[in-house]
């Protein structure tokens, strides 16, 4: 932890302590007269120091030292009007990457109007449809920070909501008419390739051998088919005795777009696979593109056991020759909940599958650590002090495997420290292993207010 920014962090905590007191005074008052406008204001402050064991190039950090800050506005006004808002601000002013030092996003912050089973929402909206845990097909509305691509962060969509509950089906539907793309690692980030690059090309026929200096930056990016413009999506949800059943539908903006790299370098090899060992210097390239997507989810709860299943069929538009095509993705899984004595422990077991179009085995595709994968996952809470939790993932076709394991301790109610060890493991020419060198320790302190 750096000094400037431990005095920072002491600094939030002394203001926003400040800022929680005088609004709870406000309120107080605002009860007495029993307006009928009603208010609350919040704040979480989190604080993470990550370190990384493995060293890449003098060019990526080892260390970062983070802060988080995210407000939380709830107003009402009678039983029509509402706003609300949950912005997030991140400060890393250690980070190499330029735009990973600042960063903020509205996340959900809209004004709704209620009525009766009826509710509009304008503004910027954060939608979790989808049923299953860490990998979920059917969640493409909202892009995403992808700083660290295995802990994305959903970006707030500007968008208009509806959502009703009809005598038999609720709905929502979702209209954005300007759709933000997602939000790659920074130039200097060592979560891009540092050993091998597959870029996806015609034929997965190239592989780009890197040198130790990096030098990325990105170049142009351009939007296919008017990607980004006038996305909308509409789910239909159903119970029917134990069943939770959903459809969806989503044409819009794709989450990742195609990365498409530019390189100068010396030819290794032609056969099987063109082999390049490349330039330090190397431009990236992207585009957005548009896809539509029909959904279906099931949740049921059979023998005190909860099975979830859901599956995606998506196809690209266009006629770019580097575009996927269609993809069929699936996710079986069983969730289980054990009371202890003093405690609760929560279990998850899933497996996931795909079928694609091409088989793409560019080591930058997200959804390929996925294609047949196992994924186990537990949640600990003992004595309402202690938290635990372990997130195991292992990819049956390349044998690369992620673990996560977390424990937290409460201290006086609103602290809690918490220690994580992030663990990969896998050969950099998968999608899984690329990041096999930012295995890491992170150490958070967090105080909600």
């Amino acid at each position: 932890m750096t000094r400037s920014s431990l005095v920072l962090f002491i600094l939030f905590i002394l203001f926003f302590s400040l800022i929680s007191l005088y609004s709870k005074a406000e309120l107080s008052l605002e009860g007495s007269k029993k307006s009928h406008s009603e208010y609350s204001l919040g704040f979480d402050v989190k604080f993470e120091q990550i370190d990384f064991p493995e060293q890449l190039n003098a060019e990526t950090n080892t260390s970062l030292s983070k802060l988080e800050l995210a407000p939380v506005l709830n107003w009402k006004s009678g039983e029509t009007w509402r706003f609300y808002s949950h912005p997030l601000f991140i400060f890393n002013p250690d980070n190499k990457s330029e735009i990973e030092k600042y960063f903020w996003d509205p996340q959900d912050s809209y004004f709704k109007i209620q009525k009766n089973t009826l509710q509009i929402q304008a503004g910027y909206n954060i939608l979790s449809w989808g049923v299953t845990d860490g990998y979920n097909p059917v969640d493409v509305v909202n892009k995403k920070q992808l700083f660290n691509p295995l802990n994305g962060k959903k970006l707030g969509a500007l968008s208009l909501l509806i959502s009703e509950s009809l005598p038999f089906f609720d709905y929502d539907f979702i209209y954005i008419p300007q759709a933000q793309g997602s939000l790659l690692p920074g130039e200097k980030s060592r979560w891009l390739p540092q050993d091998v690059f597959i870029p996806q090309v015609p034929n997965n026929d190239m592989i780009l051998i890197l040198p130790k200096n990096l030098l990325y930056k990105y170049g142009q990016r351009e939007s296919l088919n008017s990607a980004t413009e006038n996305n909308f999506a509409l789910r239909l949800q159903k119970s029917i005795s134990r069943f939770d059943l959903s459809l969806s539908a989503f044409d819009g903006l794709a989450m990742n777009p195609l990365i498409q790299p530019q390189v100068t370098g010396t030819i290794q090899q032609i056969s099987p696979k063109t082999v390049i060992q490349v330039d330090p210097d190397i431009t990236l390239n992207l585009k957005d593109y548009r896809i539509r997507q029909a959904g279906f989810t099931l949740v049921s709860n059979q023998s005190h056991f909860l099975f979830k299943y859901s599956t995606s069929y998506t196809q690209s538009l266009g006629e770019d020759i580097n575009l996927p095509g269609w993809t069929h993705e699936s996710v079986l899984g069983l969730e289980k909940s054990f009371n202890l004595s003093e405690g609760t422990f929560v279990g998850v077991l899933q497996n996931s599958f795909l079928r694609t179009e091409k088989q793409n085995d560019s080591n930058l595709s997200f959804s390929e650590i996925f294609r047949n994968a196992w994924m186990i996952g537990g949640q600990l809470s003992w004595r309402e002090i202690w938290s635990g939790s372990l997130i195991g993932l292992y990819n049956q076709i390349n044998s690369s495997h992620y673990e996560e394991i977390t424990v937290g301790r409460r201290f006086f109610d609103a602290w809690t420290l918490s220690l994580t060890a992030n663990l990969i493991s896998g050969s950099e020419r998968d999608p899984l292993g690329i990041y096999h060198k930012n295995q890491s320790w992170r150490l958070g302190l967090g105080r909600s207010f």
